[in-house]
Parts: structure tokens; C-alpha cells; sequence
């Protein structure tokens, strides 16, 4: 089992809270480490999963009395895909006043229906805890991070979600079946995907320009959906963890990309199984594109996992000057380009250091890597 540097701050909330919200791609490990806390803790818990239809029915009629019997006295109550109850809300409102003597843990793999300012305030008390695959800092850790350099270039195709890293014998076949559940199941109560086949082209563009500024309308010509239609289904896929989404850095001047967005996926390997290529490094060229979208998610992944709060960016000019990564904290401002060649020079835009003197600027290539990954 992969050490998550989230159960420490799960085993808190278990002790101190009546609500956890844990909240992460499918297959990211969510149950695992509930389990792993139970199990460290000497805890017992009674288990739900909302996927189901049959469990859906079970939480329709929401009181004090109605949960009070359907937890049956336990201490710890833990609901899967919790998103898809349709009175989560209530439920959560109920089990705060006290008068359901439970801590309810609810795992979600998109973002549940409930007020904005209820969910504000929960990840304003630390009560949302995100759970993306593992780190490659979790890696390193578990396995040395020797060992876990040589996994870099399999990390790079086939990414890190656990029954990958577990199984790898099998991991073209997991991903692809992920792929599937992301592509062709509803996302939650309210929102669901009734395209999948637009849903899917709509993330092969996206998987085959990464790193490049999208158009929505372009994307959507080509999918046969409206431009509206890409937009939601790329909040939804941000909000539930698989895409990464950097809008454009710009203080008005008149070369610089306005209102723009590069988009990443959260873990490689689901990329690959969008456009269904697993071949090795010697047999690809896009090596440059894995790079950069497994350093930004790992970067992204990292800051999460210390509750970092942090501003992401791109820049880029009409001239195709780029900055590929910006990242805006409370200490410091800095801008990034990568290369996946070890020797290759990279050049900074000028205009980019003129424009901007305050924010430095680093490369970021195999020899150069870790630290960026691992820096708080």
C-alpha cells in the first residue's frame, strides 16, 4: 500500500469533526485510505455507496429519526460517490446540529449538490480534503526516489493512479476502463453527460494540444456541440479532478494572449487512453507534451497536498512567445518552461522578463525537476 500524505489530516477531522468531505477522481484511492485511517485508529464505520440505486432510496426520506435508524448507532458512516445523493445538503445540515450522534465521511469523485456558502465554509475549516492518484513525492517516498526516477519514463505514459503503479502488466486495459466511467457515467445528481461520444472527441483535441491556448467555439465545431457545452463539461471535468485548466497571464499589452486557457489532465495516463497510445518514448513524439502536462499535474498535486494556496497561469504572445507554467503564492512568483531534452538551452521571451521583472524565471528539465516538485 502507497503511504497518502492526506491521513494525517483525515485522522484529525475523524477525531474532531462531525463532517469529512474527501474528494478525488475515481480509482484515486479515496476508499483505501478511509480504510487505512479506520484501521490505524481502531475505528469501525458503517458503508454506503450512493451509486447504487437501491442506496439512493434509502437516504430520500432525510430526518433526524429517518438517519438515526439507517446508521444504526455507528460512530463512523462512510457514503461513496456521496455526489449523487440529491438530499446531501439536508443530510449535512442534520448530522452538524448534533442531533445524529455521527461522524459522516463522504467520498465524492465530482463535486456533490449543496449550497456554495456550506461548502465554503467546510473547506475554509480544512473538512474538504482532495485525493488526486499518488504523487510522484508519495512515490519516492515509498518506493526511494532511485527506484522511483528509473519509473519516470512508465510514469510518463501510463501516469500514476494506484491499480496502475499495483498492476502494471495491466494498465493499458485500467486506464482505458476508467476513461469509459469518466466518459460514459453521470457526473452527479444534476449534472450529467448525455453526449459521450462529443464528450470524447471533445478530450482528444484537448489531449493532442496540450500546452496550447483552446478556443471553446473551435473545439466545439469540431465536436458538433455549442461552445457553451464545451465550457461546462470542462468545469465539470475540472471540478472533479481530471483536468487542469490555466488561464492567461496578461496586463494589456497589445502582443499578449487575452481571456485564453491551456488545459492538462491530472494524471498522464488517462491522456494516453484518451488518444490510445501507450507506445514507448523511442516510439513517440509528443515527448516534450507528456513532460510538461506530468509536471504541471505533479506540481498541482503537491501544492494540494500542503494546502498551499497558489495562482496558476500561462503567458503567451501573438508571436508565440510562451511561458509554459506561472505560479502566483503568498511568497513568491515564478515562471517556468520546460524541455524534456537534458542538455537543450532554454531561451527566456525577453518580453516576458521586461514586462513582468518581478516574477523569476527557471527551467525545468531531468536534471532539474525535483526540487520544483518538491518546494513549499
Amino acid at each position: 500500500m502507497i503511504p497518502r500524505l492526506l491521513i494525517s489530516r483525515l485522522k484529525v477531522n475523524l477525531t474532531e469533526h462531525r463532517i469529512v468531505l474527501l474528494s478525488g477522481p475515481r480509482r484515486s484511492g479515496k476508499s483505501t485510505l478511509v480504510n487505512q485511517a479506520f484501521q490505524e485508529m481502531g475505528l469501525t464505520g458503517k458503508s454506503f455507496n450512493a451509486a447504487d440505486k437501491k442506496t439512493r432510496k434509502q437516504f430520500e426520506q432525510v430526518s433526524v429519526e429517518e438517519l438515526n435508524a439507517l446508521f444504526s448507532d455507528f460512530s463512523y458512516v462512510v457514503v461513496q460517490e456521496a455526489q449523487y445523493l440529491e438530499k446531501l445538503q439536508d443530510i449535512i445540515e442534520i448530522v452538524l446540529s448534533g442531533d445524529v450522534n455521527a461522524t459522516l465521511i463522504l467520498c465524492c469523485s465530482y463535486q456533490p449538490k449543496m449550497d456554495e456558502v456550506l461548502l465554503d465554509v467546510l473547506r475554509m475549516q480544512g473538512l474538504e480534503l482532495n485525493l488526486f492518484p499518488p504523487s510522484f513525492y508519495e512515490l519516492a517516498q515509498h518506493h526511494s526516489l532511485p527506484e522511483e526516477e528509473k519509473m519516470l519514463e512508465q510514469r510518463l505514459i501510463f501516469g500514476n493512479y494506484p491499480e496502475v503503479i499495483m498492476h502494471p502488466e495491466d494498465a493499458a486495459t485500467s486506464l482505458t476502463q476508467m476513461l469509459d466511467e469518466v466518459v460514459f457515467t453521470d457526473l452527479g445528481v444534476t449534472d450529467r453527460i448525455n453526449k459521450g461520444d462529443k464528450l470524447l472527441r471533445m478530450l482528444q483535441i484537448i489531449a493532442f494540444h496540450i500546452g496550447e491556448p483552446v478556443s471553446y467555439n473551435e473545439i466545439g465545431e469540431r465536436c458538433g456541440i455549442d461552445n457553451e457545452t464545451v465550457e461546462r463539461y470542462i468545469d465539470l471535468l475540472e471540478l472533479g479532478g481530471l483536468l487542469i485548466r490555466l488561464p492567461s497571464l496578461c496586463n494589456g499589452h497589445r502582443y499578449e494572449l487575452k481571456k485564453s486557457h491551456t488545459i492538462y489532465f491530472t494524471d498522464n495516463g488517462i491522456r494516453n487512453a484518451v488518444i490510445q497510445n501507450f507506445n514507448p518514448p523511442d516510439l513517440r513524439n509528443d515527448m516534450d507534451m507528456l513532460w510538461r502536462n506530468w509536471l504541471i499535474a505533479e506540481r498541482v498535486k503537491w501544492n494540494k497536498l500542503n494546502n498551499k494556496e497558489v495562482e496558476y497561469f500561462f503567458w503567451r504572445t501573438h508571436t508565440r512567445q510562451t511561458m509554459d507554467f506561472i505560479e502566483f503564492s503568498a511568497t513568491a512568483h515564478q515562471a517556468y518552461k520546460t524541455t524534456w531534452e537534458k542538455k537543450k538551452k532554454i531561451k527566456f521571451p525577453k518580453q516576458f522578463s521586461e514586462t513582468y521583472p518581478q516574477i523569476s524565471t527557471h527551467a525545468l528539465n531531468r536534471s532539474t525537476y525535483w526540487s520544483f516538485l518538491s518546494k513549499k
